[in-house]
């Protein structure tokens, strides 16, 4: 599923292309994958693209939105007109040479003779059109993991000591902390030499301050590398390109291989039902 650093990197390049510009139409391949009227968007100017944790919204004149969630395999690509379209890989779910595909689910027109293609294999994603935040629960939200503003030290402190479960789970609680996923959860723990399994309120403050700093400077690095295309290459930029921060990951995915620090074998555990990878030598 698409992380903090996925859906950041498909705002900025969205906002890039669609500011200022109107929607002509929307037409819906698949009803479960829009939720609402695509008439109440229909001629209505776009104000910007932002982000809440991991829902990319389009904010439209008159307090409209459409909030989108990529969810496992969605994605966001837009085209205009004649110009050269991105095409590496032309077999598979993913690929996008040819749009719309069989997993094109949704298409927004714009009038610049440019489209958004809405493409989900699992159909888990959805387009919502919004008129207030709750409709999202956005209020539910935690702060952003990558803002230092937001994520103080203090709300890290407060959140940890009240609980002891193992500290992966707590980062990954979209309520205590928005954005992060089991990517950049594993990276983190690992850039900060914490165990993922460490009890949350026994962390003391030097390793607070170092896991709050990693889990920022993680989350920014990788949305520098336009974030992660994972080994089913689900996730893409709105040109259809991958991202790249997947050939800077440290652990996640590579149980069985050496640690880059110490040399030692990075290990595999399920913890809540995830993948987690971790250095029996470097975290503690």
């Amino acid at each position: 599923m698409p992380e903090l650093p996925e859906v950041e990197t498909i705002r900025l390049q969205l906002n890039n292309v669609l500011k200022g510009l109107k929607i002509t139409g929307i037409e819906v391949l698949t009803k479960k994958s829009f939720l609402g009227d695509p008439g109440e968007v229909k001629g209505k100017k776009i104000i910007g693209v932002r982000r809440r944790a991991k829902i990319t919204i389009i904010e439209m004149e008159k307090g409209i939105s459409l909030a989108i969630h990529l969810k496992l395999t969605g994605q966001l690509i837009f085209r205009k007109g004649t110009e050269k379209k991105y095409c590496e890989q032309k077999d598979g779910p993913f690929a996008v040479c040819e749009l719309p595909n069989k997993f094109t689910r949704v298409i927004i027109s714009f009038n610049n003779r440019g489209r958004l293609y809405f493409n989900d294999l699992r159909i888990f994603g959805w387009i919502k059109v919004i008129n207030t935040s709750s409709e999202i629960g956005e209020e539910k939200f935690g702060p952003e993991a990558n803002d230092k503003k937001s994520f103080t030290l203090e709300y890290f402190n407060s959140i940890l000591s009240k609980t002891k479960k193992p500290i992966k789970l707590i980062i990954l609680d979209q309520e205590k902390l928005a954005g992060v996923g089991n990517i950049y959860a594993n990276e983190s723990l690992y850039s900060a030499e914490i165990l993922p399994t460490r009890q949350s309120s026994f962390l003391n403050d030097e390793e607070t301050v170092k896991l709050r700093d990693s889990i920022i400077k993680v989350l920014n690095e990788a949305i520098k590398h336009k974030g992660s295309s994972d080994r089913d290459e689900a996730y893409r930029q709105i040109s259809g390109e991958k991202g790249t921060h997947q050939n800077y990951l440290k652990v996640y995915g590579k149980a069985g291989q050496k640690c880059s620090k110490c040399g030692g074998i990075i290990k595999r555990i399920s913890l809540g039902g995830r993948g987690t990878f971790y250095c029996e030598k470097c975290q503690h």
